[in-house]
C-alpha cells in the first residue's frame, strides 16, 4: 500500500488537475440520464412513487460528484469522507439497479451501467477516499 501511496504522491499535481474534471464530467453525464428517468415517470412526478426515489438518488450522486470536484481541487480535508460516501452511493445504486430491473433489455442495461460505470466509479472513489486521508491529517490552512 505504501508503494501505491508513493506513486500517487508523485503524480498528485496531475491527479489534482484531471480528477476534478473527470468528476464534473461524470456529474454532467448523469444529467441526461436523470432527464430520461424523469420523462419515464409519466405523470407521477411529485407523488409517492419509487421512480421518484431514483431521480432524487441520482441527483444526490450528481451533487456529490460536483462537491468532490471542488474539494479535490482544493485538497480539502473533507474529501475522504465525501469520497467514501459517494462510493457507497454508487455501489447501492448498482445493487438496486440490478435487483429491480426486469428481464430483457432493462436488465442488460442495468448490467452495463453497473459493471461499466457505477462499480468502477465506486472503486476510484474508494481509492480517492483512502488517499485523501492524509489531507485530513494535515492542519487546516489559513
Amino acid at each position: 500500500m505504501r508503494d501505491l501511496h508513493g506513486a500517487m504522491e508523485l503524480r498528485e499535481p496531475a491527479i489534482r488537475r484531471w480528477l476534478p474534471r473527470a468528476l464534473r464530467a461524470g456529474g454532467f453525464l448523469l444529467l441526461p440520464w436523470i432527464v430520461v428517468l424523469a420523462l419515464n415517470v409519466r405523470g407521477y412526478f411529485g407523488k409517492r412513487n419509487l421512480s421518484n426515489a431514483w431521480i432524487w438518488f441520482d441527483l444526490i450522486e450528481v451533487v456529490a460528484l460536483f462537491l468532490l470536484a471542488a474539494l479535490v481541487a482544493r485538497r480539502h480535508r473533507a474529501t475522504s469522507p465525501l469520497a467514501s460516501a459517494t462510493a457507497v452511493l454508487f455501489v447501492v445504486d448498482a445493487f438496486f439497479d440490478l435487483w429491480s430491473a426486469h428481464r430483457g433489455s432493462a436488465y442488460l442495461l442495468a448490467q452495463v451501467l453497473a459493471y461499466a460505470t457505477e462499480l468502477p466509479s465506486a472503486a476510484v472513489l474508494a481509492v480517492l477516499s483512502w488517499y485523501a486521508l492524509a489531507w485530513a491529517a494535515q492542519p487546516p490552512s489559513r
